[in-house]
């Protein structure tokens, strides 16, 4: 599904790198195609959040073809986990939050939106990236952190969308792994497992016990009541 070679579309500014996406599939573009907006002014994130960035972050979507088989749903917690990879030779303590959050402690690097569309019988993905660089203010809800605060240098931006490009590959590759030990990954790069968490559902809060990422993706909680799996579509995660 991967492809080694990319086709780069740069803008100025764009509203949302994920719907001017949808509209280069519609058009027909190359499997590949990566979009890159220098400043995003209507991004989207998940649950309807918003998500833009200025010049000082990176947003970016690539645009794949995804067999009928391919395990879309698992697919940001793959990418959180292929970018943790390739971005830990900068940041040692970088972490992925279920179900698409990069972390620094308790403060939000970045984020992930996969979304899929259907054209002329073929179902494409795009996995829209958003990473704060050189800044420690971010649009992100939360307590937000930039690599230019982790690291005290300026970057440029190219240099960082060719590392996080790589981890996208990355996680492209381990979705399409058969039987992926998710929790076992999530164990050593992630920061919740085993941890109490928030839980927002509709107005409902309430603390679980983080226990299992499942193979499909769904999260394992257990509280007073027993067990429960939960689809990231329909929650919010909080640290407690």
């Amino acid at each position: 599904m991967t492809n080694s070679v990319n086709l780069f579309q740069i803008y100025p500014t764009l509203p949302s790198t994920n719907s001017y996406g949808k509209e280069l599939i519609a058009r027909g573009c190359v499997p590949g195609t990566v979009v890159w907006a220098l400043q995003q002014t209507a991004g989207r994130g998940r649950r309807g959040r918003s998500w833009d960035g200025d010049q000082s972050s990176l947003t970016f979507s690539v645009l794949q073809i995804a067999p009928q088989d391919f395990p879309l749903g698992i697919l940001p917690l793959t990418v959180g986990l292929g970018l943790v990879k390739s971005l830990r030779t900068l940041v040692p303590d970088l972490k992925v939050k279920w179900p698409n959050d990069l972390m620094v402690g308790e403060r939000k690097l970045g984020g992930i939106l996969s979304e899929s569309v259907v054209h002329e019988g073929e179902r494409w993905v795009i996995l829209g990236v958003g990473l704060n660089v050189n800044k420690p203010h971010s649009p992100f809800r939360g307590k937000p952190i930039s690599l230019q605060e982790i690291t005290n240098c300026y970057w440029p931006r190219l240099g960082i969308l060719d590392l996080a490009l790589s981890g996208v590959e990355l996680g492209f590759s381990l979705a399409q792994e058969s039987r992926q030990e998710l929790s076992y990954l999530f164990r050593k790069y992630g920061n919740f497992l085993d941890r109490t968490i928030t839980v927002i559902q509709g107005e409902e809060c309430r603390l679980v016990i983080a226990k299992e990422v499942l193979a499909d993706g769904r999260l394992l909680v257990e509280d007073a009541q027993g067990q429960q799996v939960l689809l990231p579509d329909e929650i919010s995660v909080r640290f407690s």
